[in-house]
């Protein structure tokens, strides 16, 4: 069963991760945890950019196409991949100052992962060639399973 979604009426069970996906003299990008659900799984993604010597407008563009919105995928836009399955962004944050950005993102990854799989990063705006780093996908299954729904399923009348 696939989902572009978490459901919104189940307490997804949680998954450390606490990773760092990649780091270089300007870029953070760090896999925090993930929550699990039957359907799929939520990755919490966390980004932090130093400026150093990114000049005015680059710096600019990273901010603006991240604190408020986003412009959809170029060459040298954030992105993620997974080794199998379908990810979506459903949901983020950042803020900027004129030394430092720092943003969060929230991706869906349906359906659960079998086993082992590639989680992967690429932001050559700010020099991150694509990264990557191998996730325990038996892990997220097992807290799938553990996931309750928020109300018990009513009982069925019975039949007359």
């Amino acid at each position: 069963m696939t989902s572009a979604v978490p459901p919104s009426d189940a307490l997804g069970c949680p998954v450390p991760i606490a990773r760092f996906v990649a780091r270089t003299d300007l870029a953070v990008v760090a896999l925090q945890h993930v929550v699990a659900y039957p359907a799929g799984c939520a990755f919490t993604v966390h980004l932090g950019i130093r400026r150093g010597s990114l000049d005015q407008a680059t710096w600019d563009g990273i901010g603006e196409s991240h604190a408020g919105g986003f412009r959809g995928a170029s060459d040298d836009s954030l992105q993620f991949r997974v080794g199998r399955g379908s990810l979506t962004e459903i949901g983020g944050g950042a803020s900027y100052d004129d030394r430092r950005y720092r943003g969060d993102r929230q991706l869906w990854l349906s359906p659960l992962p079998a086993g082992p799989f590639e989680f992967s990063v690429e932001w050559r705006k700010v020099g991150l060639a694509r990264t990557a780093t191998t996730i325990d996908g038996q892990a997220i299954v097992e807290a799938a399973a553990r996931a309750e729904p928020y109300w018990p399923t009513p009982p069925r009348p019975p039949r007359p």
